[in-house]
């Protein structure tokens, strides 16, 4: 049995347990094992305890197989952390590739782990060899995009890899497509389970002969059960377990537990803390220096203990749980102190991750502060994504909501994570909880010695009930109180200022209040933003600029400014503030017909995303990227999007999501997927009403009265555009609403024949309606909209029909094609008027076009 060694990475996760010095043959057992490697994948699930793991390193043996392993825990839950650990493993496979290397130590792997995974495979060398990859106890994976992604990563494995997939219970609903088109064969606590004979051949070669009668007697005790089989053969009594994990520790407690002395069971208890251990931490935790003596004499007498490496063990995780339930039962043990302990080495060893895991679980405020900075200083290298599941799943929601509440950094953590979560009254409820912290002088000046208040400076930025510009002029009397405060000592650690957002004046907040008086509005505001954001502010002072310019339509104006933004993107600056420079450019040039340059820099920019290892970025560039093919109601566009991995059908919105659920509102209008469509739009609705974003609620709202409109609720859809209207107006904004163009411009006649009346008394100014119905009018000339198609029915081809039309597309004559398929020319006829009577044409020429466009054949 040959164990890959994890490239540079040496952690025990990659080692399995060992195996047993004595085991039980089970040739049939590890027949279905060669079956499943058949077809290279098989899911082995089974509760605790009936030998998954042992069978599948019996047949690993027995099969000779390189292998890859990856154990999993709680703490791999989140994808910057599972991928690393994944491409890991593979690459102990070939440790010597380059390519390979690159994309595993690069750092912007944390940002886009999926993305560097897809190039990490796409590098592997194919060779001779065969390997097995193991990924065991995949039950305790949770994360949602781990689950959609992992399937559609294993689909892209090299064809030399076996796929043993090792969990407690059922995989998730995720993986059944995939087990079903690799016709996976699943093995379960049924084939697991020891029959009767196979368990007196167990008995026999541990040196206890029993008769059939007695094997017989532990199969009806146990049921089979591996561990509960190896429990009772370390006993001379055949007492009944019952066979369940309660019943387990019963037995454990009376014929095992107390018979160990004193000392022993203390060092257990004291060392169960941990879920890895070593010698020098084992006698931190039990004050004996001789603990690497104690660990090493358990695993000889096989008392539960695993040596999972040179200097490492662990507990077995059935007596890990029992261990843990014991030490409630002594009370003169200080668990919280044990685990601080635990959490305090990691830290010297400078492992932060691990010791912000420990800190957590004693609810040590010091240590979380302590660790806190390191590892926020490393989080500016994630994406938005990457970092909000870390701290929501590592921390925050393993914490009792009143202790976080007393802790100023969870506080900010708190504010901010629920603020990109969608939870945006919770967020405003910590940002208030900090406003009454830093009121007092004491925690001011503790916060400016701890170089803390540009956390802080970050986290007002998103209190969404004060106006960017309001808040600018509060903000700016408040640092003026600061005795000789030196401004560029305020440090800004965050993982985005963008929100990785495509727009600038539509990210972190709306701009779209400072239309009203822009230039004064914008100046106070860069001069505020300056102090803490000097490489930055430029930038982003045009870019919010543009922004505003070209939803107002001055596109000249808007392409000036965008363009002078452009000359001062430096090297330094963030990447993501690139892109939001470009993907405005990108959209003002094809505001301004300039078609070709778009798309050209577009594609530019996607190929940049890639060289400055930004894939984090490609959610929202293909959002925006694919908005422009939906616009002229293209299908196949819509289908692709929906079939995108990070598109996901979330109950609950995410606000850093925000342009991505857009983009599926437009692509399940496009597919005529009305209900779809309307659920979407009400949640978004919601979700922009609470941050308070009118460009957003705008949006929303032109595209709900666009669907109305099409489905024949047309004073409904008036009313919705109406309100659209009014509240667009102040700010003179038209391209939030003419770039729908066709599926909202007969709304807009329809509300300008009632304001052109002489008796019209509402709100609407005749001539900034005429605008945007004049540039909506234009849009609609380029683009056919996105409810094109939304009550035209299907078109539905037989295979036979599909075919022909294929052969079409690629030049044959019905002569040709009459000696391709065997058919003959009358039949061929037919089936050709069939084809224009569906797609409602006239010719060929014709028909093919139309297929390409409505996605029946590849374009």
């Amino acid at each position: 049995m040959f164990f890959i060694s994890a490239f540079n990475f040496q952690n025990d996760k990659f080692i399995p347990t060992p195996l047993p010095e004595i085991c039980a043959l089970r040739h049939d057992l590890l027949n279905l094992y060669y079956k499943a490697a058949e077809n290279h994948l098989a899911v082995v699930c089974a509760p605790a305890g009936y030998g998954k793991t042992v069978s599948t390193l019996l047949w690993i043996k027995d099969s000779g197989r390189k292998t890859v392993w990856i154990g999993l825990d709680e703490y791999d839950n989140a994808p910057f952390v599972f991928y690393k650990m994944f491409c890991t493993g593979i690459m102990s496979v070939q440790p010597d590739n380059v390519k390979m290397e690159e994309i595993l130590k690069s750092q912007a792997f944390y940002s886009s782990p999926v993305e560097h995974t897809i190039n990490l495979l796409m590098e592997f060398a194919q060779d001779e060899q065969s390997y097995s990859l193991i990924i065991d106890d995949l039950h305790t994976i949770t994360n949602k995009q781990i689950l959609k992604s992992l399937p559609f990563i294993l689909k892209r494995m090299p064809h030399s890899f076996d796929i043993l997939l090792l969990s407690r219970g059922n995989l998730s609903e995720e993986f059944n497509e995939f087990i079903e088109s690799r016709n996976g064969f699943v093995i379960s606590a049924n084939e697991l389970a020891f029959s009767v004979e196979e368990i007196q051949k167990y008995y026999n070669a541990l040196g206890h002969r029993i008769t059939k009668a007695q094997a017989q007697k532990v199969f009806e005790i146990t049921g089979g059960w591996a561990i509960g089989i190896n429990v009772l053969s370390k006993s001379e009594k055949f007492e009944s377990l019952h066979g369940g994990g309660q019943v387990l520790d019963n037995y454990i407690n009376n014929n095992i537990w107390a018979k160990w002395d004193k000392n022993l069971r203390e060092f257990m208890l004291a060392t169960s803390v941990a879920n890895e251990m070593d010698a020098e931490m084992c006698s931190i935790l039990t004050g004996k220096e001789n603990a690497g003596d104690i660990l090493d004499k358990l695993v000889v007498q096989d008392l539960f203990l695993i040596k999972t490496s040179a200097n490492t063990y662990r507990y077995h995780h059935l007596f890990l749980e029992f261990l843990r339930s014991k030490l409630k039962e002594y009370p003169g043990i200080d668990t919280k102190e044990l685990i601080l302990k635990t959490a305090n080495l990691y830290f010297e060893r400078q492992e932060y991750f691990k010791a912000l895991a420990y800190y957590v679980r004693a609810e040590n405020s010091d240590g979380i502060n302590r660790c806190y900075f390191p590892l926020s200083s490393g989080f500016l290298d994630f994406s938005v994504e990457e970092w909000l599941g870390y701290f929501t799943t590592f921390v925050l929601d393993k914490l009792p909501e009143e202790f976080t509440k007393n802790n100023i950094s969870l506080v900010y953590e708190s504010a901010w994570t629920n603020y990109m979560n969608g939870n945006a009254m919770v967020a405003l409820r910590y940002i208030d909880i900090a406003n009454d912290y830093i009121a007092s002088e004491q925690n001011l000046a503790v916060m400016k010695e701890n170089d803390f208040l540009g956390f802080f400076c970050t986290m007002w930025f998103i209190d969404f009930r004060k106006g960017i510009y309001e808040y600018t002029e509060d903000f700016s009397s408040w640092i003026k109180t600061f005795p000789d405060q030196d401004h560029d000592s305020i440090n800004i650690y965050t993982p985005t200022i963008t929100l990785n957002f495509p727009f600038m004046h539509r990210s972190f907040r709306d701009f779209l209040e400072i239309a009203a008086d822009m230039d004064n509005r914008l100046q106070a505001i860069k001069e505020v933003f300056g102090a803490f954001l000097p490489k930055e502010i430029d930038v982003l002072y045009n870019c919010v600029m543009a922004g505003i310019y070209y939803e107002q339509n001055k596109l000249e104006k808007a392409y000036k400014i965008i363009i002078l933004a452009q000359y001062e993107l430096k090297k330094d600056l963030r990447f993501e503030i690139h892109f939001c420079v470009f993907m405005l450019l990108s959209q003002i040039l094809n505001a301004m017909e300039k078609n070709e340059e778009s798309k050209s820099m577009m594609e530019d920019f996607f190929s940049r995303i890639a060289e400055e290892n930004a894939l984090y970025l490609n959610p929202n560039f293909l959002a925006i990227k694919t908005k422009q093919r939906l616009w002229d109601a293209d299908l196949k566009a819509a289908g692709m999007w929906l079939e995108q991995l990070f598109v996901t059908n979330d109950e609950h919105l995410l606000f850093y999501k925000l342009y991505q659920y857009f983009t599926t509102a437009r692509a399940y209008i496009v597919l005529s997927e009305r209900d779809k469509a309307i659920e979407y739009l009400e949640k978004l609705k919601k979700l922009s009403s609470d941050y308070r974003r009118p460009l957003d609620i705008a949006e929303t709202n032109v595209l709900l009265a666009a669907l109305k409109w099409s489905t024949g609720l047309h004073k409904e859809a008036g009313k919705v555009m109406e309100e659209v209207l009014i509240a667009m107006q102040p700010y003179n904004a038209v391209r939030i609403i003419a770039d729908e163009g066709a599926a909202v411009l007969p709304i807009l006649k329809k509300i300008a024949k009632s304001v052109e009346r002489t008796d019209y008394q509402g709100l609407l100014d005749i001539h900034y309606l005429n605008r945007v119905l004049l540039c909506t009018y234009e849009v609609s000339k380029r683009y056919k909209g996105v409810t094109a198609y939304l009550n035209k029915k299907t078109v539905k081809l037989s295979k036979q029909q599909k075919y022909i039309l294929t052969l079409l597309a690629q030049g044959y004559k019905n002569t040709e094609i009459v000696d391709i398929t065997g058919l003959t020319i009358n039949t061929i006829k037919a089936h050709t008027k069939k084809i224009y009577m569906k797609l409602n044409v006239n010719k060929a020429a014709d028909a093919v076009l139309e297929a390409k466009r409505l996605g029946i054949i590849e374009s």
